[in-house]
């Protein structure tokens, strides 16, 4: 089954610095204030208004097999794409959300929580096998194996100056990209988590500028998971019975990385330094009445 799904929203909560100096090349941050048009009465200035945007449009694709015969999947992929003009996806209208007070189409670009590709598959199978025996059966028969695995692609991340190089006191300000970023051939995890773009093809902005790089340029790493669990149900009595579970998650310990440091002016830019859980096992035992 595939379906097309689309939203579009409008007037959302964005927070603008509506007393913030234009960029000036020739200015230093120690006059930021003394350039404001309300100074001396006011400093920094938020207005908080509806012109925050976002549109949502994606394929999205269903296969599903219901249960029958001891199994059941259920498996989806969705492609798509969301688009906003905040610099944090999940504005509270509590701060400054826009790089340029006079451009709020600046900041439009892939929202932070933008997946390219999301695929998903989830399964259940009850294991066969019937004893004659009735203590056999109680131990041996009734195991259940369920499955979810999840793939999906990386999430955007804007690679920042790390400098009030525009002389307006706001944040966000933009890398400027110099060279390609890319670093050709294969390379292992060790490799990637040390430098996942090329360092030396980005700066720091150019004095009075808010950089040239878009919002959300490049993607982080791609993940996948897969977690397995097997459990039986122990009945004991009409009311009571016990349920045993042993349950694996990233069961192929997967090294599954966040998004690399993107502030060029950090010791740590374009290093990853964390990651997803690790392979992980555990046992429970539930009583349930």
């Amino acid at each position: 089954m595939d379906n097309p799904a689309g939203s579009k929203g409008t007037a959302l909560v964005s927070g603008r610095d509506f007393n913030a100096p234009s960029p000036d090349p020739k200015a230093t941050t120690a006059t930021t204030n003394q350039r404001r048009p309300l100074y001396p009465n006011y400093s920094s200035v938020v207005m908080v208004e509806p012109a925050g945007l976002s549109i949502y449009h994606a394929m999205q694709l269903t296969g599903e097999k219901r249960f029958s015969q001891g199994f059941t999947v259920l498996a989806n992929y969705t492609f798509a794409k969301t688009i906003d003009n905040n610099q944090g996806s999940g504005n509270k209208g509590n701060a400054t959300s826009v790089t340029d007070p006079r451009n709020q189409r600046f900041d439009r670009g892939p929202a932070d929580f933008d997946l390219r590709h999301v695929f998903n598959f989830s399964g259940v199978w009850e294991l066969p096998g019937k004893f004659q025996s009735r203590p056999a059966q109680f131990l041996m028969g009734g195991w259940s194996l369920t499955s979810i695995v999840a793939w999906f692609s990386g999430f955007p991340f804007t690679v920042l100056s790390g400098q009030d190089n525009a002389r307006t006191g706001q944040g966000g300000q933009r890398a400027d990209m110099i060279g390609d970023p890319y670093i050709a051939g294969s390379r292992d995890h060790g490799a990637l988590a040390a430098q996942y773009l090329n360092k030396a093809a980005f700066k720091v902005n150019e004095l009075g500028t808010y950089g040239t790089l878009g919002r959300n340029t490049f993607r982080g790493p791609r993940s996948f998971n897969a977690d397995l669990g097997l459990h039986k149900d122990f009945p004991m009595g009409e009311r009571l019975r016990w349920q045993f579970r042993f349950e694996t998650f990233n069961l192929f310990n997967n090294v599954n990385f966040r998004n690399p440091t993107s502030t060029v002016t950090s010791s740590n830019f374009m290093r990853i330094t964390s990651a997803g859980d690790p392979r992980i096992l555990q046992f429970a035992l539930r009583l349930e009445y």
